[in-house]
């Protein structure tokens, strides 16, 4: 927090430190409101790394937020050339960790750059690095996709695919990624799982023709193409199960992503236009 403010004061504009405790029970509390120097909002259980970014963003009274985690892996000196990014007009700064693939293990380095080389193809942008911590961006532009937004370890993954997919300038600054301090809660198979199903939603709110190619696809290379190689072996009762199984399957998710999308539609609060204006 003393690091962080110094930097913040440095750069010669307003600004205030919220920290954000998402129902922590090893002494952050007391440590964070021992500080004059930030605002500490208490939630009563652990909620997920995204809930708390989220009631940060809701509390906050600038319209440019910068968000950091508290572990120790990111350099606050490194702040103030994100700002200068955003100074240039930029709707949202990333740092990008250059050093990030050489600290994984091996499957999760695999599973990273995968990630990545989907997400490229998926969006067709070019992300360096999309789950990154350290970040600045316009409170505007994380209100337009609230809704979408997870409320888990994929919150930033969530806000880079649909700012860049959706058109808005983002910036990816090269730095440096540090050993964390304390023991990470992610939970990858979960929390991807919930990431994909987020940005389905997105998609299909924000460009619904690109969703349902997508299910198009993968009807033509999931069901299409390995009935026919089953049928091929003569197995033709099991290829037509497998075309009706696996078609009813995909249109089911299409149905349901849909629905969704509806009940968004309807209950969310956010007016995109009175946002932007």
């Amino acid at each position: 927090i003393d690091h962080l403010h110094k930097i913040l004061s440095s750069l010669k504009m307003p600004f205030e430190i919220i920290v954000v405790n998402d129902g922590s029970s090893d002494g952050t509390r007391q440590k964070a409101e021992s500080s004059n120097k930030v605002r500490v909002i208490n939630q009563p259980v652990n909620s997920g790394y995204g809930r708390a970014i989220k009631t940060g963003i809701d509390a906050s009274c600038h319209s440019c937020i910068g968000i950091v985690d508290a572990d120790g892996t990111y350099g606050i000196d490194q702040l103030p050339l994100l700002v200068k990014k955003m100074e240039e007009g930029f709707d949202m700064a990333v740092l990008s960790r250059k050093n990030i693939l050489k600290m994984d293990k091996p499957l999760k380095r695999f599973f990273r750059r995968i990630l990545i080389l989907f997400i490229n193809l998926f969006i067709s942008a070019k992300i360096e690095d999309p789950n990154s911590g350290f970040r600045v961006f316009r409170k505007e532009l994380v209100m337009i996709f609230y809704p979408f937004l997870c409320n888990t370890f994929s919150f930033t993954t969530s806000i880079t695919i649909f700012a860049m997919g959706e058109g808005y300038f983002v910036s990816f600054v090269p730095g440096e990624f540090f050993e964390r301090k304390g023991k990470s809660k992610v939970r990858h198979f979960r929390d991807s799982l919930r990431m994909i199903q987020l940005i389905f939603q997105g998609i299909t709110y924000f460009n619904p023709v690109k969703f349902f190619l997508i299910l198009v696809l993968m009807l033509i290379f999931c069901v299409g193409f390995p009935a026919v190689i089953i049928s091929a072996y003569g197995w033709n009762n099991l290829a037509n199960y497998f075309v009706i199984i696996g078609t009813a399957s995909i249109l089911l998710i299409g149905l349901g992503v849909t629905v969704d999308i509806l009940r968004i539609s309807y209950t969310s609060k956010i007016d995109k236009k009175n946002l932007l204006s």
